[in-house]
């Protein structure tokens, strides 16, 4: 008899294909590793963002490449686990491919839920940062529907070349301080600030599980209500799990 699958996994960041890994591969087989091994107990799996470093759906064209990492969520859907991914700002452009391939299920904003008793409000973390203007600008302009149709017009040969080397070139120059910034505690993180004036209105949240920042935390909120960051796969290999009674931020050791 199988055993029923009771817990629900949340992980983000491991920006696949990205040009700054040393090893691309690795990251992928690492992630495949962590999804084969949760696989008799998964019963959901959300992706909260930037799982690809760039991701843009053609009509006719997805980014090659991530066939392992890819056919392992399509085995665990088939199996019955609900797999959900988030856009994140380097994934935006997620249309109907994962859904169709996959049985996925996309986010395009933050999700307020309820997972085995609890209350969650789950997002990249992106969709709540209002402190940079040209931050803001630029996250309009790349979900603007019209933008991405004249996007979409440019050949993918130039498209996808653009995109990771800005990535890349982002990285080296220090742009993406989102990767660098340490914890900048309770006064200053804006997740954090984002969260508790959310629960002003809304204290029924028992979670938030964020991505983007790229830093591991666990943060009790208030009596009821906890926050959490769930690190990356490229430095922590981190995973959030939920089981109905504990909720842990978990690294994975092969």
């Amino acid at each position: 008899m199988k055993k029923k699958k009771t817990k629900i996994y949340f992980a983000s960041d491991a920006h696949l294909g990205a040009r700054f890994h040393e090893d691309p591969l690795a990251v992928e087989r690492k992630l495949t590793r962590w999804l084969e091994s949760i696989r008799q107990e998964a019963a959901a799996i959300y992706f909260l963002g930037d799982m690809f470093d760039y991701w843009y759906e053609y009509k006719y064209v997805v980014p090659k490449g991530f066939t392992r990492f890819l056919g392992k969520v399509a085995e665990l859907s088939d199996e019955g686990v609900d797999v959900h991914f988030f856009t994140g700002n380097h994934d935006i452009w997620m249309f109907d491919y994962l859904p169709k391939e996959l049985g996925a299920t996309i986010h395009r904003d933050t999700l307020t839920v309820d997972l085995l008793g609890k209350r969650f409000f789950l997002g990249h973390g992106d969709e709540v940062d209002f402190r940079s203007r040209s931050f803001r600008f630029l996250r309009a302009l790349f979900r603007n529907k019209f933008c991405q149709w004249l996007f979409a017009g440019i050949h993918p040969r130039w498209t996808f070349g653009f995109a990771l080397g800005w990535s890349l070139n982002s990285r080296k120059n220090g742009l993406q301080k989102e990767y660098a910034i340490k914890y900048q505690g309770e006064d200053s993180e804006y997740l954090v600030l984002f969260a508790k004036k959310y629960l002003k209105t809304h204290p029924d949240i028992n979670f938030f599980i964020f991505g983007h920042r790229h830093i591991l935390l666990d943060l009790m909120l208030t009596r009821t209500s906890r926050l959490l960051i769930t690190g990356d796969w490229m430095q922590f290999f981190s995973y959030v799990v939920w089981d109905g009674e504990r909720l842990a931020l978990e690294q994975f050791e092969d």
